[in-house]
């Protein structure tokens, strides 16, 4: 696959327009609310952000975007 048409990176997306994170207030971005959607709960409708999740989880915020890219690849629709 070229580089032309290569999926962008989960950390590369536009933040989501008025979604913030429940804990600090920080804007959103789809990595967001795809790890939590994946870790903590499929139907949630209020979201945490990496740094946020990754210290209410208890692993760093590389391990989680490790772990997102990782869904993405296997082919995660919470991560496109």
């Amino acid at each position: 696959m070229s580089e032309r048409w290569a999926r962008p990176k989960a950390e590369e997306m536009p933040p989501l327009k008025g979604e913030l994170c429940i804990k600090c207030g920080k804007k959103l971005m789809n990595i967001d609310v795809g790890l939590h959607k994946k870790m903590i709960n499929r139907g949630a409708r209020e979201y945490m952000c990496i740094d946020c999740l990754s210290e209410y989880i208890g692993v760093s915020t590389d391990e989680l975007r490790r772990k997102a890219e990782e869904f993405k690849k296997m082919g995660c629709m919470l991560f496109y």
